[in-house]
């Protein structure tokens, strides 16, 4: 019975990660560090994930953007954050009025 929970949270995982890189989405993912940027490839074993890393405001000599590449190991990973809904200022300004949360309840 363990085994097939651990089957769904491994299908769960690789269906947001795969999500996630047809969407172009930047995701974070905890493992025993925190990784985030755009995932771009995914096997049955890892995730390949980029970050572009802005030149260093506090560097004069540095001008130039970096681009971190992250190979994870998908069994690694425990926990993942990823975009679901995106609002405006005045979208969710208007989401959290009083008359709004009245609605839902």
């Amino acid at each position: 019975m363990a085994k097939k929970s651990q089957v769904n949270k491994s299908n769960l995982l690789s269906q947001r990660l795969k999500e996630a890189v047809d969407r172009g989405s930047k995701i974070q993912i905890e493992a025993e560090d925190s990784f985030s940027g755009i995932p771009i490839n995914l096997d049955e074993e890892f995730v390949e994930i980029i970050l572009l890393v802005p030149p260093d405001e506090y560097n004069e000599d540095d001008d130039e953007y970096k681009c971190i590449t992250w190979l994870i190991r998908l069994e690694s990973i425990f926990a993942i954050s990823y975009p679901t809904q995106t609002w405006s200022k005045e979208q969710l300004a208007n989401l959290l009025k009083p008359e709004a949360i009245a609605k839902d309840n």
